[in-house]
């Protein structure tokens, strides 16, 4: 038994802490020596069941405000819209929801974390990289940089030193002046991190969960980035030459009609001088 226990702790203490959050939800037993596979497979089954290229899907809020907008909302629209209900499940909201001074959007911990990763709106990013912080702490998964350590740091200094510290740190600069100008002169924390989708938004990976993001140091995103750029250029490559090679396989009809009365025409026998 010690031997499956200090397995599974290696195992387990190797995993990103939103991997660690998918394995402590999970109903289903899981053995010491298939965590990764059992970890393989729940993330499968998530990307499957939301493979899209929007960025946000929306909730039951957004589904009802749809249906009242096209006139055939139903009773559980209206009860979702008035706040009686779960905006992301249209579940029953708890009793205490309906006290005096108390406002509930969701029905549930578990329909909260949802309904703000994947409901969009003025603030969704924001939520997004909240949750995602609250998780990994800004320790980039690639590098490994602690860049909220990096960031605090660099509020703490004065302009003229802040250079230093990024060089020290490895830190790629950015390319251009202005944008250098305004890390050293007024960093942000969105300078430092992203939440990056693991399978990007235009390959399918919308509409996503916690197990679909991760914490990149804005270098390594941006090197990510232009893969994706790459990957994108290569799939318009392809998918345009299988246009090309369909309409040249295809016969105009018209062509057809015309070779057809080239044929059927009789040949005019040329007239011999007197």
């Amino acid at each position: 038994l010690s031997s499956e226990i200090k397995s599974f702790s290696s195992s387990y203490i190797a995993l990103r802490e939103v991997e660690k959050k998918t394995i402590q939800e999970w109903a289903l037993p899981i053995c010491h020596d298939v965590i990764t596979d059992t970890l393989r497979k729940i993330v499968s089954q998530s990307m499957s069941t939301h493979q899209t290229t929007e960025r946000y899907k929306g909730g039951r809020k957004e589904q009802a405000l749809e249906n009242m907008n096209s006139g055939c909302a139903t009773n559980e629209d209206r009860r979702v819209l008035n706040g009686e209900a779960c905006a992301w499940c249209a579940g029953n909201l708890p009793d205490a929801s309906f006290r005096r001074g108390v406002q509930s959007t969701y029905c549930s911990q578990e329909c909260a974390e949802e309904g703000r990763l994947r409901r969009g709106g003025m603030y969704a990013s924001t939520r997004v990289r909240a949750q995602v912080f609250s998780l990994e702490s800004g320790i980039c998964q690639k590098c490994g940089i602690d860049t909220n350590a990096l960031f605090i740091r660099m509020k703490s200094l004065e302009p003229s030193e802040r250079l230093n510290v990024l060089m020290n740190a490895n830190w790629k600069l950015p390319k251009t002046q202005k944008a250098l100008h305004n890390l050293l002169h007024n960093p942000k924390e969105g300078d430092f991190w992203q939440a990056d989708h693991i399978k990007a938004v235009a390959e399918g990976g919308g509409d996503a969960g916690l197990d679909n993001l991760r914490t990149l140091c804005t270098p390594c995103h941006q090197v990510e980035t232009e893969r994706l750029r790459g990957r994108l250029k290569l799939m318009d490559k392809s998918q345009s030459k299988e246009v090309r090679v369909k309409e040249s396989s295809r016969t105009d009809i018209r062509t057809l009609f015309a070779k057809q009365q080239q044929s059927t025409k009789k040949p005019r026998k040329k007239r011999s001088a007197d």
